[in-house]
């Protein structure tokens, strides 16, 4: 029988056809609610004979074909009968071939594959699953053309009891159901999933079946190992599986690849514009294999598993470079790997960084033009302190001015710019570096982190003989940098006198293009910001729906918020009188109009970019606000 879960249609049905009375029906309903879910209601009136098998299955599809997709869309108000007939009305003009009514929906924006992908389960009482790699059967795969699943948008899952379970996106391909129910000799079960899964399905199995030449097994770069080395299919198998998924994480634009071993499996998730996203699942006996094969690549001791270790892999492609960090952390199932990726063709400019326009301004004239004092970069790690920094030296790059660095280690390389990568396994360390790079004669020395009192007293010493110093610094503002220098006891006129701007920053995510309707936020939101509604009313928020291109999220990719503090006349004394935090952001925004990096987030929410539940989120919380309108002269 037809698996189902009678719909108050269906049951209306039964009665006006006199296949049940009334009372059958009430007491059907009431065993079925007493049995928790157990047995369906269509299991209930089989049971007790109250209609026959044929009839009912007969009644459930007829009741189904009466309703529409669009219906169903309808009643979940996930479309209105006016989106409806404009969607009809493009079908009628079109003279390409007939797209179906769920096909325009989503081509207008209106709703999602996976609101349709929905509603046809509800249409055909058909599941909706989305298996990781451990509920295929690769094997089936082989009995049928990719290239043909590829076209029907299909794949057969496993086979059980004499029954093939078979992934679709579209239950109505009658004939293509035939069609592999001939080949595989037995009855199709269909369960529904998106497109997009599917396809992603099918691009995972075809790695682990025979791999791809576009693979990074063809352009990896560690010299001390080849991948096509392999001789074991088992093996084989492993390495199509690791190149896989590094290839996606690049090509998703994932920060972060995190493999976590659990009891039962071996998780993967991506870190996609600052959050983790669940990607799939492996079976727990890969793990050590899979390891095992990051670690050949990261030039990691393969034998060593009761220790944290770290490692690098390179690999370049035809457009870009990618250096990728591995660490490797010892738990209880297995080791947890990390690997962060960095593309070296991602370094952009001032301009795409995300600057209001005021702030650029006064950052490129006031700041980056003048020839000495330290600029500090600041915010906790993951804020983008790495990529402000060396947009922040590749603008200030030129012929005339030597640039030289000391990093732990190099992130991104820069034509015409002297870069050392910090080895302390070869004695090549942070302050030996420190004290060397002073003799090079540079116009503009980069540090890569103040971590201690020594490397801050080299920023300022530097400073002091005319050198413009940038250096990263890890702290939650601008004013919380001045007073972590005066509390590693730096003579407060040497700060006073070499700083000459902290810029402090943190990352939130834009509203995703693809999906992003208008909004209003609540009242509880705008309180926050001390907004009232009728405020901005001239301004036009957005917020994302959630759609494929951004995992559903509602963002797609980022930007910085910042909170740039060039210190006056009034700020240095304020260092010198070793004033407290309260004090100098107090002072920072009378006199010198420091925008903070929640007003800067909340401006660049009123225009679109972002949603102020975003900026809440991340940025630090403030206390003071001023009016509206002065933010905006502000900022640009």
């Amino acid at each position: 029988m037809l698996q189902y879960s009678l719909d108050d249609v269906t049951q209306t049905a039964l009665i006006n056809e006199g296949l049940l009375t009334k009372d059958q029906l009430s007491k059907a309903r009431k065993i079925a609610e007493h049995l928790n879910g157990e047995k369906t209601l269509g299991d209930v009136l089989l049971e007790m004979n109250w209609i026959s098998r044929p009839r009912l299955d007969d009644l459930v599809r007829r009741s189904r074909s009466r309703v529409s997709i669009s219906d169903i869309l309808i009643a979940r108000r996930l479309v209105t009968d006016d989106d409806v007939r404009a969607a009809r009305e493009i079908q009628r003009k079109s003279s390409s071939k007939p797209k179906r009514i769920g096909e325009t929906l989503v081509e207008m924006g209106l709703i999602e594959e996976r609101h349709i992908v929905e509603a046809l389960a509800e249409k055909f009482n058909l599941p909706i699953v989305e298996p990781d790699i451990t509920q295929i059967d690769s094997e089936l795969v082989r009995k049928v053309s990719l290239k043909y699943l590829r076209r029907q948008v299909a794949l057969p899952i496993k086979l059980e009891a004499g029954r093939l379970q078979l992934l679709v996106a579209d239950p109505t391909m009658t004939h293509f159901v035939e069609e592999i129910e001939r080949l595989f000799g037995c009855r199709v079960q269909l369960a529904l999933a998106t497109s997009a899964i599917i396809s992603q399905k099918l691009d995972l199995i075809d790695a682990l079946l025979q791999g791809k030449e576009s693979g990074i097994a063809d352009y990896h770069k560690v010299k001390y190992h080849t991948l096509e080395a392999q001789s074991q299919s088992g093996e084989d198998r492993v390495v199509q599986m690791v190149d896989q998924l590094i290839k996606s994480a690049i090509e998703e634009g994932a920060s972060d690849v995190h493999l976590e071993p659990m009891a039962n499996k071996l998780r993967i998730r991506y870190r996609i514009d600052g959050v983790l996203v669940h990607k799939l699942d492996f079976p727990r006996d890969y793990t050590p294999r899979i390891i095992s094969r990051i670690k050949i690549l990261a030039d990691a001791d393969v034998a060593e598993r009761r220790k944290h270790q770290d490692g690098r892999i390179f690999v370049k492609t035809d457009t870009q470079e990618i250096d990728i960090r591995a660490s490797f952390y010892a738990t209880v199932f297995g080791e947890n790997v990390v690997l962060r990726i960095l593309n070296k063709a991602s370094l952009i400019s001032l301009q795409e960084l995300g600057f209001a326009p005021n702030i650029l301004r006064i950052y490129s004239e006031d700041v980056l033009a003048v020839p000495s004092g330290i600029t500090l970069i600041t915010g906790p790690t993951g804020s983008g302190k790495t990529t402000t920094l060396y947009s922040s030296i590749d603008f200030c790059n030129d012929p005339t001015v030597k640039i030289i660095t000391c990093e732990d280690p190099v992130e991104y390389v820069i034509d015409g710019i002297s870069q050392c990568s910090i080895n302390e396994k070869i004695g090549l360390g942070f302050n030996e570096t420190l004290r060397s790079i002073v003799r090079q004669d540079p116009d503009i020395i980069v540090i890569g982190e103040i971590r201690d009192p020594f490397s801050a007293d080299i920023a300022v010493q530097s400073a002091l003989t005319g050198h413009k110093v940038f250096a990263t610094f890890h702290t939650e503002d601008s004013v919380g940098a001045l007073v972590r220098l005066i509390n590693m006891e730096i003579e407060t006129s040497l700060i006073a006198s070499t700083i000459g701007a902290v810029l402090a920053q943190r990352l939130v995510r834009k509203v995703c293009p693809g999906c992003r309707v208008e909004y209003q936020p609540e009242d509880r939101v705008l309180r926050r910001f001390s907004l009232k509604r009728d405020e901005i009313n001239c301004f036009t928020l957005f917020h994302g729906k959630g759609c494929s291109a951004c995992n559903f999220t509602g963002y797609r990719g980022r930007l910085g918020i910042y909170e740039l503090l060039v210190p006056n006349v009034d700020i240095r004394d304020a260092i010198l009188q070793k004033r407290t935090m309260q004090e100098i952001r107090q002072i920072s925004l009378d006199s010198c109009s420091l925008c903070t990096m929640q007003e800067d987030g909340m401006v660049k929410a009123l225009r679109g970019a972002t949603t102020l539940e975003e900026v809440l989120e991340n940025a630090p919380r403030v206390f003071h606000h001023r009016p509206l309108d002065t933010l905006m002269e502000i900022v640009g």
